[in-house]
């Protein structure tokens, strides 16, 4: 166990290692207690052969020991899981709260399959670990110590160690196979956690699936993900069914060594039957537990893995600090909104996302930025809101660097509404309120800003309709409308709109611009959209185009200046013309 895994390790066994250890101690008293058995059946062997009276004192006392191990095993184990059950609990929790705060670059890199197989698999295979595995473990070297003890101390040393000869052997080879199964085990969870990410991207684009019927397509990738993932467990298998002849059956020789020299010492008098009969049951004592030995090492090899893979992630740098929820984030220092020359790299590009931008939005001012698909409109809003890390020094808010801003609070006080709409599968209120209290009234009045009311209304169970996977109960307007009542509700001091009329009609787009332009008096807004309509009737207006301003001016401006601005306009005026004509002819 290397130093990380023992500092993610350590915070835990400093709150449970006393109901842990409680649970070892009784699990050694157990194995222990068990040891006496032999003796106590040779000795009755031994009275029955001899004739010498009854065998009432050793039944007794095996009787004693059941009952005492038939308790001390229940609690032994309420102690030993149930601490593991917290190690499940506070291993899944870390890894949740710890994924939060990862860049969304590692998820563009690596999705989110290797974090779901991280939370079920790998947590398992540890809880199992130190679970089972420590079980097997102490009675592996408890009972076997102790047995051998009582074997060489009361029966014959020499006997003992002739026949416990083939067991080092055994335990050399078992060990020896354990780094393969190490390696083996990482490729089986890699392989699974891309058969997991292929599946739930799969199923959650089943519309587009269906609507291409690229069924079989899919069905061929999921073969071929899947059969690399059966061929790494194949391999693991291949491995594991070493452990059985190694395990199950060499220590079979032990019995057959005792029986020959033990036959032999009997017949000549020097071992009673009850002696022999004694040394074979604590043969059973040392060989049950170790024809366990390969499935713990297994158990051990694949947990050690697991918290391998798992360290592997919480290493993974964040880039935001630990978020502390408060019931009164802190205050913004202002509303005035700055960039000054920010150039800005996506992770892993060569190629600058954003060139050299510089721009104010005054407080209580609306700015419109437009520009053709990938200017950088969108990243500018993700850097505000430190989605991606920004350059220091480059975005200011009140005239203080957003670096100094607690996360909390920054994201607190600004309602943003992203491209990607993402709905949960919760009710309609739920969506708009996002977990958090608000009047009944404030929901309300932040669908009807949002113009999305009536679309509600049309619901059976209006408001507390449950929504399904990602909204998908609503059209692709009504769920951009439902996640801007969301940006809505917290009443933000700065709010940022991402192209979020992309899927409305003019009409609608009309109606909720017209809506909003009362709740935006006094509130510092930035508006991303391709739709020039949309930022006609902003404060300022800057124009984008691969990374950088080439234009900036009010709407009547940029008309006159027959720059792209004019271009968009003139392209999306026809497109409207031709829309309302043609509703005007249903």
């Amino acid at each position: 166990m290397n130093k990380q895994s023992r500092e993610l390790l350590w915070e835990f066994m400093t709150r449970y290692w006393r109901q842990y250890l409680v649970g070892m101690a009784m699990l050694i008293v157990v194995d222990v207690l068990q040891t006496f058995v032999p003796r106590f059946v040779g000795r009755a062997v031994d009275r029955i052969a001899g004739q010498q009276g009854h065998i009432w004192t050793e039944i007794g006392w095996i009787l004693g020991i059941a009952v005492a191990v038939a308790i001390l095993r229940y609690f032994y184990r309420i102690f030993i899981m149930g601490t593991t059950r917290h190690l499940e609990y506070y291993l899944r929790r870390q890894i949740f709260a710890h994924a939060l705060r990862l860049p969304l670059s590692y998820y563009e890199q690596a999705g989110p399959g290797g974090v779901m197989a991280l939370m079920t698999n790998d947590v398992t295979a540890i809880r199992v670990a130190f679970g089972l595995g420590a079980i097997l473990l102490i009675d592996a070297v408890v009972m076997g110590f102790a047995a051998f003890f009582l074997m060489a101390r009361t029966i014959d040393l020499e006997l003992t160690c002739w026949s416990l000869l083939p067991l080092p052997f055994i335990m050399l080879g078992v060990m020896g196979m354990g780094e393969k199964v190490h390696i083996a085990f990482r490729q089986v969870q890699e392989k699974f956690s891309r058969l997991t990410e292929f599946s739930q991207q799969t199923f959650a684009g089943l519309r587009v699936v269906k609507g291409f019927a690229a069924e079989h397509t899919m069905l061929e990738r999921f073969e071929k993900i899947s059969r690399q993932s059966v061929e790494a467990s194949m391999k693991l298998a291949g491995i594991q069914a070493v452990y059985l002849p190694v395990t199950h059956s060499l220590p079979f020789l032990t019995y057959a060594i005792a029986l020959y020299l033990g036959g032999r010492k009997m017949m000549d008098g020097q071992m009673t039957a009850g002696d022999l009969t004694a040394l074979i049951g604590y043969l059973g004592v040392i060989i049950w537990p170790l024809m366990g030995l390969g499935y713990l090492w297994n158990v051990l090899e694949k947990g050690a893995a697991s918290l391998q893979r798992i360290v592997q992630v919480l290493a993974e740098p964040v880039q935001e600090p630990q978020i502390e929820t408060k019931d009164k984030p802190d205050p913004l220092p202002g509303h005035h909104l700055e960039f000054r020359d920010l150039t800005f790299y996506y992770p892993g590009s060569g190629q600058p996302a954003l060139q050299s931008v510089s721009f104010q939005v005054p407080p209580g001012a609306m700015v419109g930025i437009v520009g053709r698909t990938g200017a950088g409109k969108s990243t500018l809003l993700k850097l505000v809101l430190r989605l991606y890390h920004p350059p220091a020094a480059a975005i200011f808010i009140g005239g203080q660097d957003i670096h100094e801003l607690n996360v909390e609070s920054l994201r607190h006080h600004i309602g943003y509404v992203p491209q990607e709409t993402l709905l949960f599968s919760r009710t309609i209120a739920e969506n708009i309120a996002f977990d958090r209290f608000y009047p009944e009234d404030s929901v309300k009045e932040a669908a009807r800003l949002a113009a999305v009311t009536e679309d509600i209304h049309a619901k059976t169970q209006g408001m507390e309709t449950v929504l399904g996977e990602k909204g998908k109960k609503l059209s692709g307007g009504q769920q951009q409308r439902v996640a801007i009542a969301r940006a809505l509700v917290k009443e933000p001091s700065i709010l940022l709109l991402d192209d979020v009329f992309s899927a409305l009609d003019y009409r609608t787009q009309q109606v909720l611009l017209s809506n909003m332009r009362k709740f935006l008096e006094g509130k510092t807004s930035v508006i991303v959209s391709q739709r020039v309509a949309a930022v006609k009737q902003a404060d300022m207006i800057y124009v984008m185009d691969r990374g950088r301003i080439v234009e900036q001016g009010n709407h009547r401006e940029l008309v006159t200046g027959r720059g792209l601005y004019y271009q968009l306009y003139e392209q999306q005026l026809a497109g409207e013309v031709k829309e309302t004509f043609c509703v005007s002819e249903q």
